[in-house]
């Protein structure tokens, strides 16, 4: 774990799957004993109960460390791609304004009355649909973080340690400088090390909770299924966010190809291969369009049977 954190590896998920790694090992290996096929294979067994997303991450640790290993062991096995489960990558559901108006109107009413908690909430939601930022990102943000006369917001630490500006809309700033002044009337503190969006007890809003208010509202509103069933999620108001970017761009006659890296930096990509999806999404989406234009809007063609025109 030392050497991680040496090479920029702070995640607190690696370290924890390293405890858990270290556990097991400390279980099945003998003084001497080198790190084999038999015990690999042994500890992604234990992991198939698993969901796919989370045996690739713990799976990546492991050939990691076996990479690792094998330079003061060379016996230790080493992991092969024949290991990692294939990632099925939920589709995206791309809100539309209509859902967003609802999901907001219904995120001001929530409870308890007079609680400064349906603010939070709604201001929240706001920011991760005009913004693309990432949850993470954004329950992380302190008062020092938002600059409103630049219009701008400075992500300190984003995915991989990574920082970056996030430019801001003059709307959204509007928008944030109303819930500035009615955070600070509220009484919570406002010195620039304050969480952004706090919770009722003035501490940072925690990310669990927040997603399941936010499950909860667009439960109520029908855009998601009973509980247990997949659906529309959080992320999916940063994959709003892209698309609709895109689509922008698309219909002011851009190259879509030509803005990626632009859209990439944006969101905090490491790589264009991250924002390509959207792209996919962008295209499957005007399919889409076309095809509901086509039906509802496209004159009907005529029939022709034997010369003669039929009605």
């Amino acid at each position: 774990m030392e050497a991680r954190r040496t090479g920029g590896r702070r995640g607190a998920s690696s370290q924890k799957i390293l405890r858990s790694l270290d556990r097991f090992l400390m279980s099945e290996l003998k003084p001497g004993q080198p790190l084999s096929r038999e015990i690999v294979e042994r500890w992604i067994e234990s992991l198939s109960h698993l969901s796919p997303s989370t045996r690739i991450n713990r799976i990546s640790v492991l050939k990691q460390f076996c990479r690792y290993q094998s330079l003061f062991d060379p016996r230790t096995c080493i992991v092969c791609n024949v290991y990692m489960p294939c990632r099925v990558r939920p589709v995206p559901h791309i809100f539309s304004k209509g859902d967003m108006r609802s999901i907001l109107a219904t995120a001001k009413k929530l409870g308890p009355p007079g609680s400064f908690r349906p603010v939070v909430v709604a201001t929240l939601i706001g920011v991760l649909y005009a913004t693309g930022l990432r949850i993470g990102e954004a329950l992380n943000l302190n008062l020092g973080d938002i600059d409103l006369k630049r219009r701008v917001i400075e992500v300190r630490e984003g995915k991989f340690g990574k920082a970056r500006y996030v430019p801001l809309s003059r709307s959204t700033v509007g928008h944030l400088a109303a819930y500035m002044r009615q955070r600070c009337q509220a009484g919570f503190e406002t010195a620039p090390c304050a969480p952004v969006f706090p919770n009722v007890a003035g501490r940072r809003q925690g990310h669990p909770g927040f997603v399941t208010v936010f499950l909860q509202i667009i439960r109520g509103l029908g855009l998601r299924g009973p509980v247990g069933q997949p659906g529309p999620r959080v992320h999916d108001l940063r994959h709003t966010f892209a698309v609709h970017r895109l689509l922008a761009w698309y219909r002011h006659g851009d190259n879509l190809q030509a803005k990626l890296p632009l859209l990439s930096t944006y969101l905090g990509h490491s790589t264009l291969s991250g924002t390509e999806i959207y792209l996919h999404a962008t295209a499957q989406l005007l399919e889409s369009a076309g095809r509901r234009f086509h039906a509802h809007f496209a004159v009907p063609r005529i029939a022709i049977t034997n010369g003669h025109d039929k009605d």
